[in-house]
């Protein structure tokens, strides 16, 4: 092991190559394949049912029926038909051995009678089968923040991707075998698993993007949900074509498990822990991260167990962020609910997605360019506060602003084609505004507001058909909806929270 880390440094210094892109380029692919993990069952649900209304048959035995020896010959071969014993004398016994009057009595071997599936898998469970992986995956959010800060996020969030992904290889034979139920605990335990993945990002973040690079590198990072979701509508649909929905699975859980092995060979919680960093740029990261974060150093002489959960929940930034995250969330399922409609359009015309490319294309170059404008909000971020423009709050409030106008005119021309290029700004602009929000406004803690903030954010995920519904009938939701986008632009903060610093054990100096 010590070779391989001594060869592995020897390439990454001929390369010259910076840990803390590493730890970024590999934390990017970590959201990738949390997306495609969610996603990949929504996407295939629809062909899933379709294959288990074909294929789930049962068995019944039919009532003896006078059959003639040819009928008996073509759809029974492994009934035996009985020899006639040596012709004996006219009689009873004659009687009894007449074949005529055996093959009367005999029984047709079981026939196979396909079986309608739909009164198993209605809609109604179809929705309960997609809404039990949020169910889960909002209990361990906050948790796997909590033990992000205090162990490192490193096998925080390996695990959770590892996990995730053994159980995604696992979907096709559960979904084969079992029913509904066992399907639903499955999806429920997917959640569970990748809860903390978020979380676990965030805290990785805090210990090693510099603040002056912070818009650029994070809002990356963060946005990589727009491209998990582009590849599991192209995995679904170029399977389209084999009419093998399980290979999408297969596909997701081998990539997530791939990435597992380069993650752990090669990134680290911390750049101290870093057998591959230069001392240059570790000085450098030192020199960049938030003033209040708590070093090495220091995490001696604090109490590390404790969250200031009171003076959290009671701060106005915090909830403004809430309200921010089930926004964007309730946004991002309904554009990606626009791909799973693409892919049923294509499987009920026999098409695949080459046939139909320029509808494909058109569906996700949405999520691409909201991926490209992050990038682009995110670097203007940072030139905005590294040249004196705007502070840190300033600049997230500008991007939040933007991100209402954006929004409330998506909602305005909400199922239109005009509204692709408003849903896009306003993609763009929170990724660099406000899902940056609890790196800046508490570095030691970060992982557990991220746990807090995209925890309750992913409610609409758990109850969007009722949310679509009330939408649809009562035009006043979406106005509440700009309004909320409204309050979140006039409350975030950028600056550091007072509950960052953690409390002091008495009679501990501080440690610089």
């Amino acid at each position: 092991m010590f070779d391989f880390q001594q060869k592995l440094r020897k390439f990454f210094d001929y390369l010259q190559v910076k840990q803390r892109l590493v730890l970024c380029y590999f934390s990017l692919l970590a959201i990738i394949n949390a997306y495609t993990i969610r996603y990949c069952l929504d996407f295939s649900l629809n062909r899933i049912v379709r294959e288990l209304a074909k294929t789930k048959s049962i068995k019944t035995p039919l009532i003896a029926k006078p059959t003639t020896r040819r009928e008996n010959r073509n759809t029974a071969r492994t009934t035996a038909r009985p020899r006639p014993k040596p012709r004996q004398r006219a009689g009873r016994d004659q009687l009894k051995l007449n074949p005529q009057h055996l093959q009367q009595t005999q029984f047709h071997a079981p026939v196979i009678t396909t079986s309608n599936c739909s009164d198993v898998w209605t809609k109604e469970v179809q929705i309960l089968v997609s809404a039990s992986f949020y169910a889960g995956y909002m209990l361990t959010h906050i948790p796997g923040g909590r033990l992000a800060e205090r162990y490192g996020g490193k096998w925080i969030l390996g695990a959770s991707i590892l996990l995730s992904a053994i159980l995604t290889l696992l979907t096709p034979t559960i979904v084969r075998h079992g029913g509904p139920g066992a399907l639903m605990a499955l999806r429920l335990l997917i959640g569970f698993c990748e809860g903390p993945t978020f979380p676990a990002v965030s805290a990785l973040l805090a210990q090693w993007v510099p603040e002056s690079e912070r818009g650029l590198l994070c809002s990356c990072v963060l946005s990589g949900g727009e491209i998990g979701v582009i590849f599991v509508h192209l995995v679904n649909g170029l399977s389209l074509g084999e009419e093998d929905w399980a290979m999408a699975f297969y596909v997701v859980g081998g990539g997530a498990m791939l990435w597992f092995v380069g993650f752990v060979l090669v990134c680290y919680s911390k750049p101290d822990a870093s057998p591959f960093i230069q001392s240059s740029e570790r000085e450098y990261i030192k020199s960049q991260v938030s003033d209040t974060l708590i070093t090495e150093a220091e995490t001696e002489a604090t109490d590390t167990n404790e969250a200031p959960w009171s003076n959290m929940l009671l701060n106005a930034p915090i909830w403004a962020l809430i309200a921010a995250n089930m926004q964007h969330d309730w946004n991002q399922q309904e554009m990606a609910q626009e791909l799973q409609q693409l892919l049923h359009q294509l499987q009920s015309k026999s098409s695949t997605l080459w046939t139909e490319l320029e509808s494909s294309l058109r569906v996700t170059a949405p999520h691409l360019w909201s991926w490209l404008a992050s990038l682009t909000s995110g670097q203007l971020s940072d030139y905005l506060i590294a040249n004196g423009i705007l502070n840190r709050t300033q600049t997230r409030c500008l991007m939040s602003w933007l991100v209402f106008v954006s929004s409330s005119m998506y909602l305005v021309y909400d199922k239109q084609q005009s509204a692709r290029m408003w849903s896009v700004l306003a993609f763009g602009a929170y990724y660099a505004g406000i899902k940056l929000l609890p790196l800046d406004m508490s570095p030691n803690f970060a992982g557990t507001l991220m746990g807090i903030s995209n925890g309750l954010g992913s409610l609409p995920g758990l109850l969007l058909p009722l949310l679509q519904q009330l939408e649809s009938e009562y035009e006043i939701v979406g106005s509440i909806r700009a309004a909320f986008w409204l309050i979140c632009a006039g409350y975030i903060s950028g600056d550091v929270q007072s509950y960052n610093q953690r409390q002091r054990r008495s009679n501990q100096p501080i440690v610089h």
